[in-house]
């Protein structure tokens, strides 16, 4: 059989690992999910000490920065805002990254990446930030069988203004801790099972209760191919609040269990067409019954074809369990479809677009807000659309130009969440040193 030629888009990738608010047709996946992933098979020549060092400058402007109702014109009555402030902006992120991989034996390596973006507001200077997303890991093996990997993720970014009460700049601070083991019966059948310890918290004094730690496992097993993989997984997850939140005049904490039992399934079903899903059932509970508790299915599934060698379009539709990242609390059931079209017309030219669409039933309670306390009292319910669109020039290896736009659409039945934003973005990003890179 030949080797799968269709890929899916680094920017599509990177898109569904930054956003927790809204779904992609590319499954986001936590630390624990890679780690307990079948391993990747390398040959000799692939597996080699590698080390690359890279600089980067990003230019933004965002016509919306607080994603505020058009009907927002005195930005100064906010609360938490600062001083003189502007609805539209620029921003500049100047970024350093080293990314290496160090071979430590047969089968085993220890993998590095680090980012750091500082980034810069030319009018809300009070948003200033330093952002960075770090990984290190270990992948272990014992002879033929056994295998493993074991590691840290850190991150650091501005939360940003979707679902907020307060407008002051709030950094959200998230560390992820992971050991996996997997077990080749044969090979085919592998059986696996992880670790996952997690901190997470934000900078915004009125937004602690949305600070947490949790602790979970996962177990499952799987049957692969070299193209092909069909698979079960359980995973309990046990988070713990360290502040309480007030809602109605009722003092609770937003401690929650979770459990949820999938089926995984990737099958080719030619040269030119994958097919990935997943699906499974979900249950959440609170103890406190100030915040609502949730059950049900959640799924995904991603049609990838590549009808000729430069063409390829990514197909998906989702139904899962999310929260933006500033307001974890406030939870909410996302179902949502997307088209992907890719189109490269030469090794050095990439253009991508993506249309999507959102529906977004809240579960959870807002504990705070400025906002009338009857609104709280109805479900809420919001529509989000997006249409994106990114150039990638390549002229050389080492340098890549990347521009981008990207127009979204919010509406809800409460109008204070309606905003309508678009954003354009250049970035030049240049690779000074590679060591051990494949080409």
């Amino acid at each position: 059989m030949k080797k799968y030629a269709c890929r899916i888009p680094s920017a599509l990738v990177m898109a569904a690992v930054a956003s927790t608010s809204m779904g992609s047709a590319i499954e986001y996946k936590d630390a624990l999910d890679i780690a307990v992933a079948p391993p990747e098979e390398l040959t000799e020549e692939q597996r080699t000490n590698r080390l690359v060092l890279s600089v980067a400058d990003t230019y933004t402007y965002d016509d919306n920065i607080y994603r505020l109702p058009s009907g927002t014109t005195d930005l100064t009555t906010l609360p938490g805002i600062g001083p003189n402030p502007s609805r539209h902006d620029s921003i500049e992120s100047v970024t350093g990254g080293l990314d290496g991989t160090w071979l430590t034996g047969a089968r085993q390596s220890v993998d590095l990446s680090l980012r750091v973006d500082d980034n810069r507001y030319f009018r809300d200077k009070d948003l200033d930030n330093v952002s960075t997303n770090d990984r290190v890991a270990w992948n272990w093996s014992l002879g033929s069988a056994l295998s493993g990997m074991l590691g840290a993720d850190y991150s650091r970014l501005l939360g940003g203004f979707v679902n907020v009460q307060v407008y002051s700049r709030d950094v959200v601070n998230r560390a992820d801790y992971f050991g996996s083991v997997r077990y080749q019966v044969g090979p085919r059948w592998g059986i696996f099972g992880g670790l996952l310890g997690t901190t997470y918290s934000v900078s915004s004094p009125q937004a602690t209760f949305n600070n947490s730690t949790s602790k979970g496992g996962e177990i499952g097993a799987d049957f692969t191919t070299e193209l092909n993989r069909i698979g079960v997984d359980y995973r309990y997850n046990d988070s713990r609040a360290p502040n309480s939140a007030l809602l109605n005049g009722v003092v609770f904490d937003p401690d929650f269990r979770e459990e949820r039992a999938r089926i995984l399934f990737s099958h080719v079903l030619s040269e030119k067409t994958i097919f990935d899903a997943s699906a499974g059932y979900l249950k959440r509970e609170y103890p406190s019954a100030a915040i609502g508790s949730f059950s049900g299915e959640v799924w995904r599934a991603a049609l990838q074809w590549q009808p000729t060698p430069k063409t390829q379009l990514l197909v998906g539709a989702w139904q899962q369990l999310a929260a933006d990242l500033t307001s974890q609390t406030d939870y909410f059931v996302d179902k949502g479809v997307s088209l992907t079209p890719q189109w490269t017309p030469s090794e050095k030219l990439t253009f991508s677009a993506t249309v999507a669409h959102d529906t977004q039933n809240y579960v959870g309670s807002n504990p705070v807000g400025p906002i009338p306390i009857d609104f709280l009292a109805q479900a809420r319910h919001d529509t989000v659309t997006s249409e994106t669109a990114s150039l990638v020039y390549t002229p050389i290896k080492a340098i890549a130009l990347t521009f981008s736009a990207a127009y979204v659409k919010r509406d809800s039945n409460i109008a204070a969440f309606q905003y309508n934003d678009f954003q354009g973005s250049v970035n030049v990003a240049y690779r000074f040193f590679r060591y051990g890179a494949i080409q």
